[in-house]
């Protein structure tokens, strides 16, 4: 897919429109506990770029991000290589061991304040 058009392009190019966009912008205020207001800022904030996101996997069972890659409706890939910038996830990520630790630091430096943090 083009990465020269935003993510309202984007998603208008597979068929999502603006009210299912917004929707999912409701759904994400609230799976944060974040008040409905907050929902078109949210909006505003992912239609800029994809946003970079760090998932982080602590003393779990990894049950989060299995549920994660099996999801259909939208596929894990097309929200991994469309929707988002899945810059760390050692679990379906490519690096290992001192490289993914280097691509996390560098991560979470170029990107300070400015990353999505899923805490597994």
């Amino acid at each position: 897919m083009d990465t020269s058009f935003d993510v309202p392009e984007r998603l208008a190019l597979r068929g999502v429109t603006r009210r299912d966009f917004m929707k999912f912008c409701g759904l994400m205020a609230a799976i944060l506990g974040l008040p409905m207001s907050m929902a078109p800022k949210i909006a505003h904030a992912v239609a800029k770029k994809r946003p970079t996101v760090v998932w982080l996997h602590f003393a779990e069972c990894t049950g989060c991000t299995e549920s994660f890659i099996r999801t259909t409706y939208p596929w894990a890939a097309d929200i991994i290589l469309d929707t988002i910038d899945l810059a760390y996830h050692e679990t379906v990520m490519a690096a290992a061991g001192d490289q993914a630790e280097e691509v996390l630091e560098k991560t979470v430096k170029d990107n300070k304040g400015k990353y999505i943090s899923i805490a597994e």
